[in-house]
């Protein structure tokens, strides 16, 4: 189980307060997500933020934290107690381990590749940076003792010249010895009881039998555990073991040298190593932080004005089934594994108060220590489990009385306690002051605690507190709706069930149902039946009427419910709409495109045909042979060449564009005289009418060409879709609905219509204006208006064409 302390709390923040609001369980249960010890130890002692700068930077640290791990982890694991070895590093008592010197190694590189990275991220992490600039660097401790030990922390065989050395005389002193050992079984196996060279206190020896003890000369260095053999050290070998124990001796020597000098290293860097373990600290913690949100859907709260809380599917994070194990490893409590009902509560510059009402065991307690414990979150810098939207501000103290203040050793009641602890918030409570107190008023006679009650709820509001009290009192609940700056919400009841929902609802307060509790609980009937006798007629009607009270809010909710899927749904059904408009609007335009492919690729295929038959037919007239032809129908057909000219286009490029002089429209067809040329947008006459049009649509012909009335063309005329009525602009932007407005007016004009509609619609007035402006200023309309009411009203406009 973790150590589970109160932070040091500073401002109005007291011990009490925050033990009753849960914010050290929290911590230790998100202290189980840190990487170390020193992560864990940050966590446990976290405070709220004592300036509106001081939690700005924590919530900038969490952000950039929580963008570099998305690259991998910023803090590896430790299973060491770094504080314990950074304790002994600087007293020497125990001495630290090469294993421990590992860790703190360990620490170094993770520090150092954490800057690294820090210094490398895209965007910049300023708050990260600010924190680490100034440490020093200890890259080279870190190699030094990376370059001596392994990764068990044992001295490593090159990690001195000399150890090297003495390793190298060990083996060849060893090798040599089995040798002599190996001759000596040879010569002597009827001696000895095995053929294998043991080591005794240092030594290679053999095993001699019981038996054969005194036959052989040597050195004896006791007996085997059957007692059947002796371990013997022939005196041939005695001088090689001296010197091998003596070069063992050596090697142990020059290994503790390097040990104790690389204690030493690090202990005179030991100031800087702590300012490294500081950042790793701050990291992990961070880092912890990040894993928690990522666990149970959390994210920092918005900040807000100081006299606003709000909360949006706030959850308590103690309760949540994610954390159910971790809660259990830190606070050796069962988690909570069912899903949490979330809660939305709001307090502002005209709701500053909200007195909570309703049943028993319904979650009154648990909405005031939500909302408290998402406070102190937020003010700690951590993430917390609620919607986005939510917002809290910068609070200089948050006030709380939860349960029961009895305390046995001081003979002090549970009352007198109520009262001691409410003393507190009458000294304490002021502006950006959060002020959560459980069951007020509770404890002794109802009309005095309902006075104490209504009184402090009266001081709250006079120094712009922010709060959320819990009361079973009638007379509390009836002030909280009186009073400016208070208002009231109840935990929901389920009438039908009997049982509460848990869901918080604004409105007019709720019932104790204490009867209700006691019958889902079990308790005798004869005890509850007499109960209900005993209850006035007042009381029973006010129940009556509460519980009609809470059945109506129930439909009402339901029906709000029912009305907000409806006005989903029809949105859907009007995104569905439009994307199918704009759908044909796409598709009428590839038709338009396509036809005017067509119509221009007939046209070049109906100029050349007679093009080819007009030069077949000059040829034979000019050659005399005109057999078989009819002269008169041949000069009729010459006649007649221009206007099949006109229906298959011009050949050519044709005459350049000048104002004044005559143009022809490529594929309606007229002409006319070109008055203004302007950015690719042209103005024509056409039989006394002003017309627009694209200038790449036009062609312009020979000076003193006639641009009058002409004969009907022979082969293509108009779609009928050219004459409609009325145009259909709405929801299209304003630069492309006017240049649909030009052309459809040009089409209404050489139909011969004298009014059209324009639907444009009403939405923000934008593209109403818009046309209304560009129809002010066309030469081709007269006059405009709104529409009629039968006509879409101010949504459409009518314009008046001609001249």
């Amino acid at each position: 189980m973790a150590d589970v302390r109160a932070p040091a709390p500073g401002g109005a923040f007291s011990t009490p307060s925050l033990q009753a609001l849960e914010l050290p369980s929290l911590l230790a249960v998100v202290g189980q997500l840190a990487a170390s010890d020193l992560g864990r130890e940050r966590l446990l002692t976290l405070a709220p933020a004592i300036s509106p700068e001081a939690l700005a930077e924590r919530r900038a640290r969490f952000e950039e934290v929580s963008r570099l791990l998305v690259e991998g982890r910023l803090v590896p694991s430790f299973e060491t107690s770094l504080a314990d070895v950074l304790e002994r590093l600087a007293t020497g008592r125990p001495p630290v381990t090469g294993r421990e010197l590992v860790k703190l190694g360990t620490l170094l590189t993770a520090v150092r590749e954490a800057r690294h990275r820090i210094r490398a991220a895209d965007p910049p992490c300023p708050a990260l940076e600010d924190l680490s600039s100034e440490l020093a660097d200890l890259e080279s401790l870190e190699r030094r003792i990376r370059g001596a030990l392994d990764r068990r922390g044992e001295v490593r065989p090159d990690a001195s010249p000399e150890l090297t050395r003495l390793r190298g005389q060990i083996r060849t002193l060893r090798d040599g010895l089995y040798t002599q050992l190996r001759s000596y079984v040879q010569d002597n196996r009827a001696e000895l009881s095995e053929d294998t060279i043991p080591l005794r206190s240092g030594r290679l020896v053999l095993t001699l039998q019981a038996g054969s003890r005194g036959r052989l000369q040597g050195l004896t260095h006791g007996r085997s555990g059957t007692g059947k053999s002796f371990y013997f050290e022939p005196l041939g070998v005695v001088e090689s073991n001296n010197r091998l124990q003596q070069s063992v001796e050596d090697e142990e020597e020059e290994r503790m040298r390097i040990l104790a000098e690389l204690v030493e290293a690090a202990r005179s860097s030991l100031p800087e190593i702590r300012h490294h373990a500081a950042l790793l600290a701050e990291l992990d913690l961070q880092q912890a932080a990040a894993n928690y949100a990522d666990r149970i859907d959390a994210r920092l709260a918005e900040p807000s004005e100081p006299d606003a809380i709000r909360l949006l599917g706030a959850r308590h994070p103690l309760l949540e089934p994610a954390l159910a194990g971790l809660r259990e490893e830190a606070l050796g409590q069962a988690g909570h594994r069912e899903p949490v009902v979330p809660l939305d509560i709001e307090l502002d510059g005209s709701r500053r108060v909200l007195v909570v009402t309703g049943p028993n065991a319904g979650g009154k307690t648990v909405a005031l220590k939500t909302l408290g414990l998402l406070a102190l979150s937020s003010l700690c810098g951590l993430p917390i489990p609620a919607a986005k939207g939510t917002r809290i501000p910068f609070l200089t103290g948050v006030i709380a009385t939860v349960g029961d203040d009895q305390d046995l050793l001081t003979d002090r009641s549970t009352f007198s306690g109520r009262l001691l602890r409410l003393k507190e918030v009458w000294e304490q409570a002021g502006p950006s002051t959060l002020v959560l107190l459980d069951e007020l008023g509770s404890g002794t006679d109802p009309e005095e605690g309902a006075a104490l009650a209504v009184a402090l709820l009266e001081t709250l509001l006079e120094r712009r507190c922010l709060g959320l009290l819990t009361s079973h009192l009638v007379q509390v609940a009836a002030a909280a709706m009186e009073l400016d700056g208070a208002t009231c919400a109840a935990m929901e009841f389920d009438p039908r069930s009997g049982e509460p929902t848990f869901r918080l609802l604004p409105g007019p307060p709720g019932g104790s149902e204490a009867l209700s509790l006691a019958r889902r609980l079990g308790l005798p009937s004869a005890w509850l039946d007499r109960a209900e006798e005993r209850l006035g007629t007042e009381h029973r009607q006010l129940r009556k009427l509460l519980a009609e009270v809470e059945t109506l809010r129930q439909e009402l909710t339901e029906a709000r419910v029912r009305l907000d899927e409806e006005v989903a749904d029809a949105a859907k059904l009007r995104q569905r709409l439009s994307a199918e408009e704009e759908a044909l609007r796409g598709e009428r335009k590839t038709l338009a495109k396509r036809l005017q492919r067509e119509l221009e690729d007939f046209r070049q295929r109906t100029a050349q045909r007679l093009r080819d038959e007009l030069e077949g037919m000059r040829e034979k007239v000019e050659g005399g042979r005109r057999k078989g032809v009819d002269a008169q129908a041949v000069e009729r057909l010459f006649a007649e060449a221009p206007d099949f000219a006109e229906v298959a286009g011009d050949d050519g490029e044709g005459h350049p564009l000048e104002v004044g002089g005559p143009v022809r429209h490529r594929l309606l067809g007229w002409e006319g005289v070109l008055d203004k040329l302007d950015r690719g947008r042209a103005e024509v006459t056409v039989q006394g009418k002003r017309v627009r049009s694209k200038a790449d649509e036009l062609v312009g012909l020979a000076p003193g060409s006639n641009t009058g009335p002409r004969r009907p063309r022979r082969s293509i005329e108009a779609p009928d879709a050219d004459a409609e009525p009325e145009l259909h602009l709405i929801g299209e932007r304003v630069e492309p609905a006017l240049e649909r407005l030009d052309s459809y007016l040009d089409r209404a004009l050489l139909a011969g219509r004298g009014e059209v509609r324009v639907v444009h619609g009403h939405g923000s007035g934008r593209l109403r204006q818009a046309v209304r402006e560009h129809l002010k200023h066309h030469p081709a309309v007269r006059q405009f208006r709104p529409g009629a009411a039968n006509e879409g009203g101010d949504g459409a406009t009518v314009a008046l064409l001609g001249s």
